[in-house]
């Protein structure tokens, strides 16, 4: 009789041990889905429901990768308008002397210094690049676009201030010659089939086609970007460069000096001008990029809901079966202890 008394106590007290046991696992699990707001065991919960969760969570890890593109693809394209504006803006100094000077037909020195500066800037804004990549050089982004204007070009071996005075020698006599030079001038700034690209250009060829293209959706991809040689950028650099290299105020024909400063400036402000409009389309793109990243936010936010009213717990009731699992193991644990004090002096 001792001994079957005995033997049902042991029982009861390992059979304790056992749902203490099974209860701090519960109460750990309820735990964890009080703190975080998700379930503890997500699939084994949600059973047929999981797949509907990680079909969403797909689609929104897929969503994040556009978001993250899409974020850093509007800051280059802020970053190449705001170098084409700043382009702009050191240019237009020039372009404002030299018609003042056009008109008074006074001719000085302080245009070609003014012509230098601006070259200078202009070279040096077309050089900048966003997080390492060039924004002017196509789709070779490793390099900068344009080549200083007294350093030889790596690949044609001269530099571009000895391109164009190869082209314009002491500079014109004459208002015809003049003229004529300004033309021969133009042909070597044709992209791909002058000197341009082997003295003052460093980037993609205007003889390769393809463009800075990125996808900013499921369905969607734009192709941006403006090149150094594109022929905005190439009017701008000869106009400056015509100005750069030639004093005219050491022109003795007043005629040739008008001509060819008249020359500078349609160059300039062709130039000028076709950067505006290009300018114009990157803002374009922007406002785009803007309304597809508008939209996408909106879907992540509905993402991010479908798989909260699926994976998060109800607060209220993950509470409430916290507080029961620790009053079963607080009962758990008065029982266990009563248990451990009973021995064989009880039973006589």
């Amino acid at each position: 009789m001792i001994s079957t008394r005995m033997t049902a106590t042991l029982q009861n007290a390992l059979t304790s041990r056992r749902n203490i046991s099974e209860l701090s696992q519960r109460l750990d699990k309820a735990g964890q889905e009080v703190s975080t707001g998700k379930h503890a065991e997500m699939y084994r919960t949600l059973g047929p429901r999981a797949a509907e969760t990680l079909a969403v969570r797909s689609q929104l890890t897929r969503l994040d990768g556009f978001v993250q593109s899409n974020d850093a693809l509007a800051r280059k394209l802020e970053s190449g308008s705001s170098a084409l504006n700043d382009i702009r803006a050191s240019v237009q100094p020039v372009i404002e002397l030299a018609l003042q000077s056009g008109s008074a037909r006074q001719f000085s020195g302080s245009l070609q210094q003014s012509a230098r500066m601006a070259l200078e800037q202009v070279i040096g804004t077309a050089n900048r690049s966003h997080v390492g990549e060039a924004l002017f050089s196509g789709i070779d982004t490793d390099r900068a676009p344009l080549q200083p204007f007294d350093e030889a070009n790596p690949n044609g071996g001269r530099s571009p201030r000895e391109m164009v005075e190869t082209v314009i020698g002491t500079g014109p006599g004459s208002a015809a010659e003049a003229e004529t030079m300004a033309a021969a001038l133009a042909e070597a700034f044709a992209p791909g089939t002058g000197d341009f690209e082997g003295s003052f250009y460093n980037g993609t060829p205007a003889a390769t086609p393809d463009r800075l293209s990125a996808r900013i959706d499921e369905n969607e991809t734009i192709t941006y970007g403006v090149q150094a040689n594109d022929p905005g950028f190439t009017d701008l650099l000869r106009g400056l460069s015509m100005l750069a290299t030639t004093d005219i105020s050491q022109i003795a024909d007043e005629g040739a000096a008008t001509a060819w400063l008249s020359e500078a400036v349609t160059a300039m402000t062709g130039g000028s001008d076709a950067l505006l409009q290009a300018e114009t389309r990157l803002g374009a793109q922007q406002a785009r990029l803007e309304t597809v990243m508008e939209a996408q936010a909106a879907k992540r936010d509905l993402y991010t809901s479908q798989i909260n009213a699926i994976e998060n717990v109800d607060p209220f009731e993950a509470a409430t079966r916290l507080t029961e699992l620790q009053t079963q193991l607080e009962a758990s644990y008065m029982v266990t202890s009563r248990l451990s004090k009973l021995s064989f002096l009880n039973y006589l």
